[in-house]
């Protein structure tokens, strides 16, 4: 499975000829799933110790709410780009069905997984040092969005974000039979609308 980190071409090129099989895929996603619940109850656990004790533990609650949302949304997230990227292909012509479709776009998120461990390190380190008692929220946002910890995490996503495009790239090639100027039009309009949002986070952060 590591192939599709260093040659997305020749392992999607392999894996058409078998039949779809999502044991690989769901491990990805749910993979993906458990360090986002981590991360969303870590953060909220920070959030909850800044709160009145009268407080913390209805807030207890809500943290582990976010958690399982959090798993809820990696799986919706996965469908979405799946549905984005058979849409656009549709209409540049793409063959092949929606289930495979589902089935490659899960190992484009393998970066992903790296970038989820080190976003919970640093957010964890930037949490830890931002004072959380300030009431105003425009304040604390723009405190966390100037962290250095959560610029560095920022960064890190744009460029994994990028390495999951290579490989939907190729994905997309042989998972709706594309050239690879339409795979290109199909994953890089989406992502580098994303990409670019991401970044004009980052320059907002930075001004």
């Amino acid at each position: 499975m590591m192939q599709v980190l260093t040659n997305p071409r020749e392992f999607f090129e392999n894996k058409i000829k078998e039949d779809p099989d999502f044991k690989q895929p769901l491990m990805i996603i749910g993979a993906m799933a458990v360090i986002s619940a981590i991360s969303a109850y870590i953060i909220a656990s920070k959030l909850i110790g800044n709160l009145p004790s009268d407080m913390a533990s209805v807030a207890q609650i809500g943290a582990a709410i976010g958690a399982i949302f959090a798993i809820i949304s990696v799986f919706i997230m996965w469908l979405v780009y799946s549905g984005i990227f058979y849409g656009i292909s549709l209409v540049l012509s793409g063959q092949g069905t929606f289930k495979r479709v589902c089935e490659f776009v899960a190992y484009g998120f393998l970066p992903s997984i790296l970038g989820s461990v080190l976003s919970l390190v640093l957010t964890s380190k930037a949490y830890s040092s931002l004072d959380l008692s300030v009431q105003d929220p425009a304040l604390l946002e723009k405190a966390m969005f100037s962290d250095p910890y959560i610029m560095a995490s920022t960064v890190i996503g744009i460029l994994l974000t990028l390495w999951s495009a290579n490989i939907w790239i190729f994905a997309m090639m042989h998972a709706r039979n594309l050239t690879v100027k339409n795979a290109l039009i199909t994953v890089g309009v989406p992502m580098g609308l994303y990409v670019i949002y991401m970044i004009y986070t980052l320059l907002q952060a930075l001004s």
